[in-house]
C-alpha cells in the first residue's frame, strides 16, 4: 500500500505533499510535552545554515 504521501510526491502535487507532512508534524508535535515544542519552534525560527559542500570532507 502507497502512502498519501508518496502517492502526492509521484503525482508532483506538491500542495498536498505538503499538507501530509505538516499534519505529520502537528501529530508529532503534539505528543511532545510543552517545553520541548517551545525548543522546536526556536530551532525552527532560526534561519537555515548553508549546505556542506561534497567532496571534500566538508572542508573549504
Amino acid at each position: 500500500m502507497t502512502s498519501t504521501l508518496a502517492l502526492a510526491i509521484e503525482r508532483k502535487q506538491w500542495e498536498a505533499a505538503a499538507l501530509c507532512l505538516a499534519l505529520g508534524v502537528t501529530r508529532a508535535a503534539s505528543r511532545l510535552p510543552p517545553e520541548a515544542i517551545d525548543s522546536l519552534l526556536e530551532l525552527l525560527e532560526r534561519p537555515p545554515r548553508p549546505a556542506r559542500r561534497k567532496g571534500n570532507g566538508g572542508r573549504r
